[in-house]
């Protein structure tokens, strides 16, 4: 009989742990999102979230299991430390370098590498256009409004004004096509 049960056993059962477990993840997938906004004015170069990434999955693999132990197989525990140490890790990057940048704004002019549109989501009125520059050696996608989505073509150059942010990654603060 006790085979049998634990065959059967719930893989989650709610108890506060496992509850506390998922809310950290939840508000984890949350934050993110925040940062791939964040991400979307700020010039990186990927290889440092990844970095960042990793380093934050690794701590998140070997520090939460010394907090929180969820009733979780080791395979669900294993992802949701992984997702929130990975994570916060970006979220981390990105907000610090975007809330304490320096007050020097910089204006520059970029050619513009190419143009296209993004696949209409779900609740996008339009196709979302956007121009590929290239910003000191790193490639940056930039995401303009609605009202370019026919003319994006027509530009050639892209004028930004941005400044440094706390780890030393360009936040960009506008953006605005010229032919």
């Amino acid at each position: 009989m006790k085979q049998i049960s634990k065959i059967f056993k719930p893989h989650f059962q709610f108890n506060k742990v496992n509850s506390l477990s998922g809310l950290i993840f939840g508000a984890t997938m949350c934050l993110i999102l925040w940062a791939i906004n964040i991400y979307r004015i700020t010039i990186i170069d990927t290889k440092y979230l990844l970095i960042a990434s990793v380093i934050g999955a690794v701590i998140g693999i070997i520090l939460i299991p010394k907090f929180l132990k969820p009733t979780y197989s080791k395979f669900w525990k294993a992802l949701i430390n992984l997702a929130i140490g990975g994570g916060l890790f970006y979220f981390v990057l990105l907000y610090l370098n975007q809330a304490f940048y320096d007050k020097v704004i910089i204006s520059n002019d970029f050619k513009i590498l190419k143009t296209g549109t993004l696949g209409r989501g779900k609740f996008s009125p339009c196709f979302q256009p956007y121009a590929t520059i290239d910003f000191n050696g790193v490639e940056k996608q930039l995401i303009f409004y609605c009202d370019f989505e026919k003319t994006i073509k027509s530009y050639s150059k892209v004028s930004l004004t941005y400044s440094k942010g706390l780890f030393g990654f360009n936040i960009i603060k506008s953006k605005q096509l010229k032919l």
